[in-house]
């Protein structure tokens, strides 16, 4: 390897046209990146977010993070959060507030982390090596998809990243203070998630790298790399012993602690990880012609940084082995994001090797002496690799352009919220545990800011597979299920015992997922009325036999075809045999004033009105009576009315028995 190059007097790519450039990857990285950056707001979509959000706040709380569950974690992105939440939040205010700057200031982690791949890459090969890599690293639909979200992943990246520059930089330009700030770096990414904790030791011994040059290891690379481990000794001594990084719950994700081990991973096995992550970027096919391609930089060894390759290269296989030696629960790619970052880098290097490749052939060339020879041997290979990059980049930007416009939709688990909050009596509902809707109506993992409460009494999906008895005997009410069992099958969701009220079909303009909102009791009683835009679909009550000063209770069930131009009150009248009325009561029509009759603009949502009282006098005299109901405008005393002008719907007849 000693016979790479490894002279350069710049560590900063002079041209301008590349920092251009550079902003232009940028530009294209905020395009994806912050489109849709408050995606799902107010809704808290990220378990993750809410997770690190409570921690931070219970710090605030506690002093501590004990018993958020990962009390054991590194603090990185807790610091992040804590001033957040500390001294800008409103005391009163929900934390998931902060999230739009917390989202904003991850998203700018994200795109430094662009910078670093780009300046690694130039280092490296080439100029155009840095921005291919930046192109290859901006539209990879992983990372796009994660890069939305508060998660230490683009902070552990970025700070390795600038670990790995400032320790070359410190190393191969005799830069001290460079190798020094190296150092804090990488602590840096530790905090964040402790992968980075591989990477380390490359970090801190490079600055003995000049032992592969004919010179004795210079007195100061060795004072260097003492100060740098002792350095970091301490920060491990405060990381492992001080802070409570070892003392994990007895369960990590349901995984036994007990039964965690180091495991020397199989060359198979550290294929199929690093399979799952070029995936990522490419199929495995052109990786192959990638790597095909990189074998030509040995014919260029000396246009290429040798100790900067193989930094990255190695940084690369540390964090694979070494995410391999502990596993918990097998591999799971986000853990992987510096990994991938580097990848990015190598597979844009190995692309250098073609460009070397065409530059040469153009110099054999029989019109060497041309004019224009020079010129075209500096634009032309590269705008052959680049283009073919390019092209070989649309589907991945396809894909991550389709995900940032998934952003921007409206979450319809907000309108969850606000129907559930507005429109139903408060009461437990079930719903699949491995649904979106877990912790829709949760207030601190889902961002809840609702009056009323709706717990979760059971978050395992069963209602087809248990009877509904099982589900009552848990005190359940409501169901929110899956929309698109209904697509096969309309009845599926038991409908003579269930009442289907609102329903959230798949819609492309929406994010979040398509479902129903069931009540887990049937109607009672059906019937067909119509006063205005309002069908009576039915009525649930307590009975059809009363005593005097008794009290009978019922609730209505209504659809709307269109909503009223003002919202309107319930009567609901007993009626003599002469049409005297011997009991009344009024009131709003559901549970909550705030979903009024001018909101009804759901003609397929079945409206579950509110429990009325309606007390019977002491008095009242024994006989039949009859029960109706209607609606009224409370400024104007208006009546809707049916078709054949009545203003009232009759719902049943009541028999008031003789007292005593």
């Amino acid at each position: 390897m000693s016979r790479f190059n490894t002279e350069n007097p710049y560590f900063l790519p002079r041209g301008k046209w590349w920092w251009f450039a550079l902003g232009l990857l940028l530009i294209l990285a905020g395009w994806l990146y912050l489109r849709g950056y408050n995606v799902s707001l107010p809704f808290i979509e990220h378990h993750d977010e809410a997770q690190n959000l409570l921690e931070a706040q219970h710090i605030i709380d506690f002093g501590h993070a004990r018993g958020v569950f990962r009390e054991s974690y590194p603090p990185g992105l807790r610091a992040v959060i804590y001033p957040f939440l500390k001294h800008i939040k409103p005391v009163e205010a929900h934390h998931g507030i902060m999230l739009p700057p917390l989202r904003l200031i991850t998203i700018g982690a994200w795109m430094l982390a662009v910078v670093f791949v780009a300046l690694l890459g130039a280092m490296i090969a080439h100029p155009l090596t840095g921005l291919m890599a930046a192109a290859i690293w901006i539209v990879n639909p992983w990372v796009v998809d994660r890069a939305h979200f508060v998660l230490p992943d683009g902070y552990l990246t970025l700070f390795t990243l600038l670990a790995i520059w400032l320790a070359l930089v410190g190393s191969l330009q005799g830069r001290r203070s460079f190798s020094t700030a190296a150092t804090y770096s990488i602590m840096l990414a530790i905090t964040f998630k402790t992968q980075a904790i591989f990477v380390a030791p490359l970090i801190i011994f490079l600055p003995l790298i000049t032992r592969s040059s004919p010179q004795p290891i210079h007195h100061d690379a060795l004072q260097q790399t003492f100060w740098n481990c002792l350095r970091f000794s301490v920060f491990l001594f405060w990381l492992l012993v001080l802070y409570p990084t070892l003392d994990a719950p007895e369960e990590i994700h349901f995984f036994p602690v007990l039964e965690l081990r180091l495991i020397m991973p199989t060359p198979q096995i550290l294929w199929e990880g690093l399979s799952k992550l070029l995936l990522t970027f490419q199929p495995l096919s052109i990786w192959l012609a990638a790597t095909l391609a990189g074998g030509l930089l040995w014919r260029y060894r000396q246009r290429v940084n040798g100790i900067a390759l193989l930094t990255v290269s190695l940084s690369a296989l540390a964090w694979l082995i070494g995410t391999h030696i502990l596993p918990t629960r097998g591999f799971h790619l986000r853990q992987y994001f510096g990994m991938g970052a580097m990848l990015a880098i190598l597979y844009a290097v190995s692309l250098t090797g073609l460009i070397l490749l065409l530059e040469e052939a153009l110099t054999r060339l029989p019109l060497r002496r041309s004019q224009f020879l020079p010129r075209l041997q500096a634009i032309l290979p590269a705008s052959v690799v680049t283009g073919l990059l390019a092209i070989s980049l649309l589907p991945a930007y396809r894909e991550s352009d389709a995900l940032a416009h998934n952003f921007t939709l409206h979450d319809r688990r907000n309108d969850l919220m606000r129907y559930m909050d507005t429109s139903l009596e408060p009461g437990k509902f079930i719903t699949d545990r491995n649904s979106p809707n877990h912790k829709t109506l949760n207030r601190a993992w889902g961002g809840y800011t609702g009056v009323h409460d709706y717990p979760l009494a059971q978050n395992e999906w069963g209602l087809l597979k248990k009877s509904l008895e099982i589900w009552r005997e848990k005190e359940a009410v409501y169901a929110i299920a899956p929309y698109e069992p209904m697509l096969q099958n309309p009845d599926i969701y038991f409908p003579d015992e269930t009442v289907l009220l609102k329903s959230y079909p798949p819609d492309p303009n929406f994010r979040g997922p398509s479902m129903v909102v069931l009540s887990l009791y049937p109607m009672q009683q059906e019937m067909l009325a119509r006063l205005g835009s309002i069908a009576f679909k039915g009525y649930d009550i307590n009975g059809a036999e009363f005593a005097p000063g008794g009290t009978i209770i019922f609730r209505f069930y209504w659809q709307a075809e269109a909503a009223t131009a003002t919202p309107h009150h319930v009567f609901n009248h007993l009626l003599t045999s002469d049409g005297e009325i011997a009991a009344q009561v009024d009131g709003i029509p559901l549970w909550d004033a705030r979903r009024d009759t001018a909101t009804w603009d759901d003609p397929d949502e079945i409206l579950l009105g509110r429990n009325y009282i309606l007390h019977l006098p002491a008095e009242l005299p024994a006989g039949r009576y009859s029960l109706i109901s209607g609606f009224y405008d409370p400024e104007s005393g208006v009546r809707l009315a049916a078709a054949d002008g009545s203003e009232h719907a009759r719902i049943s007849d009541i028999v008031v028995r003789a007292s005593g």
